[in-house]
């Protein structure tokens, strides 16, 4: 199989440049957060206005974190040719594309939707889309679609851009004459290094999405309510009501602490058992949220 690499383009400095900036304004963010929780508990300057610092550092370094993966995509990303199909690696995954489903090659796309949305043009044009003629469209490219070779199918459209097209189209069309020895499956397959098939099984993406605001809610209301808090706040109460011990205010914080970390240590679980049993990974993930709603209710309880 012959090796094809993707044109080189600006987008993969541009890619690094954001990555490097949004990466050192995450930390400069995430700072002044990790000074106040520095000092003992009983002093934590803990608000709303906290709160709001700490979620914006790390949705900063989120966003950083996603474009160092896209980083390392575009670096890894490259074309391959044999009698059977083309072959489109990047970061362990892998596209196959059959040659018998090959139709013929477009010098460029130029309908609308091409390009997809400003996010899945960082490092190189990447995602799933739909154009305007209703054809859907998988962008493996690092130069504008225009200037792409499209791979037309019977149901989608491959954008790639290896050096040297012409000598790509002339060795393609030279496979597709020979004709495919055995007859492959189209699709992803997907690498293990970043358990792809978790992150991208529905079910699994909604539980975390939901666990993740009920942790927020549960950690900003407590944040915000803090500076109106007593010092000491009654953890225990008897069947009449009567408190049974007070504790410092700041251990109602321990609440959303231990649902951070078992909704860690689920996801962790998750990502280990999800090849051997996708339904007992989705259960996991499951149970996360329904441990973030206990503890918005434990922590409903005391404070009313």
């Amino acid at each position: 199989m012959r090796r094809w690499k993707p044109q080189p383009s600006w987008r993969f400095w541009a890619a690094s440049v954001l990555f490097l900036l949004i990466a050192a304004a995450a930390v400069y963010t995430l700072i002044p957060v990790g000074r106040a929780l520095a000092l003992p508990p009983e002093a934590w300057p803990i608000n709303a206005q906290l709160f709001a610092q700490g979620l914006l550092g790390l949705a900063l370094l989120s966003l950083a974190g996603s474009f160092g993966y896209q980083i390392v995509a575009t670096a890894t990303l490259w074309y391959g040719l044999d009698r059977d199909g083309l072959y489109i690696y990047w970061l362990g995954h892998r596209t196959v594309v059959p040659m018998q489903m090959i139709e013929h090659v477009a010098s460029g796309v130029t309908e609308r939707g091409a390009n997809g949305h400003l996010l899945q043009q960082i490092g190189y044009f990447y995602g799933a889309g739909r154009l305007a003629n209703g054809q859907t469209v998988q962008r493996f490219s690092t130069v504008n679609p225009k200037r792409a070779l499209g791979i037309q199918t019977p149901t989608e459209i491959y954008l790639i851009s290896p050096r040297e097209s012409a000598a790509f189209i002339q060795e393609l069309e030279q496979r597709r004459r020979i004709g495919p020895i055995q007859q492959l499956t189209p699709g992803i397959e997907a690498g293990s290094i970043f358990f792809y098939a978790f992150w991208t099984d529905k079910v699994v993406q909604r539980a975390l999405v939901l666990a993740v605001l009920l942790h927020l809610v549960l950690l900003g209301t407590l944040m915000a309510l803090y500076p109106s808090l007593p010092a000491l706040i009654e953890m225990q109460t008897d069947p009449s009501g009567q408190a049974l011990s007070s504790v410092p205010r700041y251990q109602i914080l321990f609440l959303p602490l231990a649902g951070a970390l078992l909704g860690l240590l689920n996801l962790g679980l998750g990502l280990a058992l999800y090849q051997r049993t996708s339904v007992g990974a989705r259960l996991l993930q499951l149970t996360t949220v329904g441990l973030q709603i206990l503890f918005l209710i434990a922590a409903a309880t005391i404070l009313l």
